[in-house]
C-alpha cells in the first residue's frame, strides 16, 4: 500500500482534528477536493494568463472567475474537514455562486491594502458573477430590444483585475499554509 505524502499544512491539520476529536478518515474526500480545487484554480490561472496575453478578454475573465470559484471550493472543502462547515451547509452552498464568492471577499481586502500587492496600480474591484456569464454569452434586454456581446461587457481592466485577485488568493493561501505552516482553509487564516 502506497503511503500518502502530506505537506507541513496538512499534516498540523491531521493532528490537530485529531487533538479536537474529529475524524480525518471520514473526511478523506473533502481533502483530496480541496487539493484537486487549488490545482484546478492554478491551471486555469495559467490559461486565463495566457487569455489575456492574447487579448482574448472575454475568456480569459471567464476563466479567472471559474479559477476564483475553485479557490472558494477549495476552502469551504477545507472547512468541513477541519469542522469549521457542516457537511450539510457545504452541501447546500456548493453549487451556489454567490455563496462560494461571498467566502472569498478577504482576496479584495487583502490585494488591496497588503503591501505585496499594491505595487501594480490594479484595485481588486467586486466579484461580479453576471459578467462572468456575460463574458461568454450574447446578452439581450428584450424591453430595450439591446444586445451585449462579450466584448463590449468585458474589457482588459475587467480581465486583469479578476486575474489579479485569483493570483492574490493562491498567493496567501500558499504563504500561510506552506510558508507559516498554519492549518488548511479558514483555521489558517484565523490568528
Amino acid at each position: 500500500m502506497e503511503e500518502k505524502t502530506y505537506s507541513p499544512s496538512i499534516l498540523k491539520t491531521l493532528i490537530m482534528n485529531r487533538l479536537n476529536g474529529i475524524d480525518s478518515q471520514n473526511m478523506m474526500v473533502y481533502l483530496e477536493i480541496y487539493q484537486a480545487s487549488l490545482s484546478e484554480s492554478v491551471k486555469l490561472l495559467g490559461e486565463a494568463e495566457l487569455l489575456l496575453e492574447n487579448e482574448s478578454y472575454e475568456r480569459a475573465y471567464f476563466l479567472g472567475f471559474a479559477s476564483l470559484e475553485e479557490i472558494s471550493k477549495s476552502q469551504m472543502d477545507a472547512d468541513v474537514f477541519t469542522g469549521i462547515m457542516t457537511e450539510e451547509e457545504f452541501k447546500k452552498n456548493y453549487t451556489k455562486h454567490n455563496k462560494k464568492i461571498s467566502r472569498v471577499e478577504w482576496i479584495k481586502i487583502d490585494g488591496n491594502s497588503l503591501p505585496q500587492f499594491a505595487g501594480d496600480g490594479i484595485e481588486i474591484r467586486n466579484f461580479d458573477f453576471s459578467k462572468k456569464l456575460k463574458s461568454m454569452y450574447v446578452d439581450s434586454d428584450f424591453d430595450l430590444k439591446k444586445l451585449s456581446t462579450p466584448s463590449e461587457s468585458v474589457s482588459k481592466s475587467d480581465a486583469e483585475n479578476i486575474i489579479k485577485a485569483v493570483k492574490v488568493g493562491l498567493s496567501r493561501i500558499y504563504e500561510v499554509t506552506n510558508e507559516n505552516g498554519e492549518q488548511i482553509g479558514t483555521k489558517g487564516f484565523m490568528k
